[in-house]
């Protein structure tokens, strides 16, 4: 079974659909948002992010892709609204099949990116997701030198992925940290 996860609507929606010849349409969307016409044709439905709460939304994103992915591929097409740039980063995350945005109303299919993170940055975030540490303790908890900590902490820091607290003395998993984690 294909399945096509998407915040597209209209044009996008259909030119994606018949490109990838899906069985299967989830559409994501707020609740205020009204169902696409293709629901009616295509077996799925719509799945309602009703949070302002980037993970929560992530989350609720994430069980959907992995579900869709039990039955069979999963493509996924996003717009560039906040629920479509977080469905995009999910399905690079998750592995799906396709990824596809739309630009200048005509359907564009993405390579897939692969998220980057070395093994010892991604036990940094781990750490910081169980308590906010210093430098010291981190190297302590992961067995790296401090100048080693500081290298790493700084390639995190560039990416969004921790946070210094005010006084500069413990360092924090930002929420985009914690999807890269989850």
């Amino acid at each position: 079974m294909k399945t096509l996860v998407t915040t597209l609507k209209g044009k996008c929606l259909f030119d994606v659909s018949m490109k990838t010849q899906i069985d299967g349409l989830i559409c994501i969307q707020r609740e205020s948002e009204k169902d696409s016409c293709l629901d009616k044709f295509i077996k799925g439905g719509s799945v309602q992010i009703d949070t302002d709460n980037p993970l929560e939304a992530y989350e609720k994103i994430s069980n959907v892709i992995r579900g869709a992915k039990k039955h069979g591929e999963v493509y996924v097409g996003y717009n560039g609204n906040d629920l479509g740039v977080l469905l995009g980063f999910v399905a690079n995350k998750e592995g799906v099949d396709a990824v596809y945005t739309c630009f200048e109303n005509e359907s564009l299919r993405l390579p897939l990116l692969k998220m980057d993170i070395s093994g010892t940055r991604f036990k940094i975030l781990e750490a910081l997701d169980e308590e906010n540490l210093n430098a010291v303790s981190i190297g302590k908890k992961i067995g790296i030198s401090r100048a080693m900590v500081y290298k790493h902490l700084a390639g995190l820091l560039d990416l969004g992925l921790v946070k210094q607290s005010q006084m500069f003395e413990k360092y924090a998993i930002t929420k985009a940290g914690k999807m890269v984690i989850t």
